[in-house]
């Protein structure tokens, strides 16, 4: 300190970081300052402040210079690794940051309380104390902008890798599906393969039964009630076609899925996208095969289909409901015909 600073200059400067139990200036014999003195802090943080903002300050011609004693030092560096959890940060950088600021508003206290004691334009520092503020709030801008740069390569960064996880992803779900239609093609020929030799006995036997008189009257009547089976599901409500039970069992045990609602979603899906759509096809047989409602199987059909699933989806049921008619598992209540009136 200079010879010439006054102890109350300095004690208010002091208090400007917080909290003074206790300053002292060192005197000779003859009662004349000494160069130094002694403060002692209410808190660890006024001490940091202290060490921080005072260090190179310019006061009556002198710089001022801080050593903290080694036992402050300790304690300080407790309450430097606290303020994580205080400010909530996670990073030293952020840390770091944070702490720069409450170093600029305590400079700034310290320059205000200079210039209220010396005046701006004297020989006191103010000035240099000013100029140190304005380079010290230059370097907070700076750092901030270089954080600000490292967080957006930092993000760039992230969504590069989300867009090379999302690649892998799709490319994964893509082989399975591959994978999924060969195993379920390779099925069918398996079971075609299975099913061709007992086709060719059956086939036999009803060329032989067919040639028959007996089966030539059975061919008229399987006519007449195929064409009131029809006419029974085409007059069916909507309403009531949706309540119906779906016999899951039985239409993969008859290979309905396959062998006729397969075929028919593939043409009618290609007639409404204007292509084939062979994993639309495959989602709609799986959600069939689990027994799924079908206004629910309409509305996840709507972001494909728009419109179109509404009909698309009746004209499935009616075909399923067809077939377990057929199987005697469904709507097996004899139509109520009205009898014909004569005018006489």
């Amino acid at each position: 300190m200079a010879p010439d600073l006054q102890d109350s200059h300095m004690q208010q400067i002091l208090e400007q970081c917080g909290e003074v139990q206790a300053f002292r200036r060192g005197r000779e014999e003859n009662g004349t300052a000494m160069s130094f003195g002694f403060a002692q802090f209410g808190d660890p943080e006024a001490a940091w402040k202290a060490s921080t903002c005072l260090t190179g300050l310019k006061l009556c011609g002198q710089e001022i210079r801080v050593l903290v004693e080694e036992g402050a030092e300790t304690i300080i560096g407790k309450w430097r690794s606290s303020q994580k959890a205080a400010l909530k940060v996670n990073t030293e950088e952020e840390l770091s940051w944070e702490l720069e600021r409450k170093s600029v508003s305590c400079r700034s206290q310290i320059d205000a309380k200079i210039e209220e004691i010396y005046g701006a334009s004297s020989d006191s520092g103010g000035g240099g104390a000013a100029t140190f503020a304005a380079q010290r709030k230059q370097e907070l801008r700076d750092r901030e902008k270089a954080r600000i740069e490292r967080c957006l390569k930092r993000k760039a960064w992230r969504e590069a890798e989300y867009g090379k996880e999302m690649d892998r992803i799709e490319s994964e779900e893509k082989r399975l599906r591959k994978a999924e239609r060969t195993k379920d093609d390779n099925d069918r020929v398996k079971e075609g393969s299975e099913a061709k030799p007992k086709e060719e006995e059956d086939k036999l036997a009803k060329i032989e039964d067919v040639t028959s008189p007996q089966a030539m009257m059975a061919r008229f009547a399987d006519s007449s009630q195929l064409c009131e089976m029809v006419d029974r599901v085409q007059s069916e409500p909507r309403d009531l076609l949706f309540k119906m039970d779906i016999d899951v069992n039985f239409l993969r045990n008859e290979r309905v899925l396959d062998t006729k609602l397969r075929p028919w979603l593939e043409r009618k899906i290609e007639l409404f996208m204007g292509g084939p759509q062979s994993d639309l096809v495959e989602y709609i047989l799986r959600r069939v095969n689990g027994a799924s409602h079908p206004e629910t199987l309409i509305s996840d059909l709507m972001r494909f289909l728009d419109d179109s699933s509404e009909n698309l989806v009746e004209r499935m049921w009616r075909m399923l409901a067809f077939e377990l008619m057929r199987g005697g598992l469904a709507m097996q209540k004899p139509i109520k015909k009205e009898p014909k009136r004569f005018s006489g």
